[in-house]
């Protein structure tokens, strides 16, 4: 019995270190995906971060029970206004992004334009 403290202080301590490392690596993931969907759109990414604004279980695509963790970024278009975005991710997938509307392309020259 005197031998299984130390064992269970040292599986909990190895826990989380493991879920801390986990959360450092979906918020890098996070930060990333909210990077390039700033870029793609053409708008300014605020604070060049994505903060993590909540976490709970949910199944993965295999049915698996993983981590469901939500991130938040904000953007603007003019630099007068803050926009929030949101990269959701389920384990190691991005299952969301919310943010910024694609840019849509200019055509200019044809015919009958101005």
């Amino acid at each position: 019995m005197d031998a299984l403290l130390p064992l269970l202080a040292l599986l909990a301590t190895l826990a989380i270190v493991w879920n801390f490392v986990a959360d450092r690596q979906a918020a890098e993931q996070a930060t990333t995906f909210a990077r390039r969907a700033c870029e793609e759109a053409g708008v300014l990414w605020l604070d060049q971060t994505a903060q993590p604004v909540r976490k709970r279980l949910a199944r993965n695509t295999e049915g698996r029970l993983c981590w469901r963790r939500d991130f938040d970024f904000e953007f603007t278009t003019t630099g007068n206004e803050r926009h929030l975005g949101r990269v959701s991710l389920v384990g190691r997938d991005v299952v969301g992004v919310v943010g910024p509307p694609p840019r849509v392309p200019t055509v200019f020259g044809f015919p009958g334009t101005t």
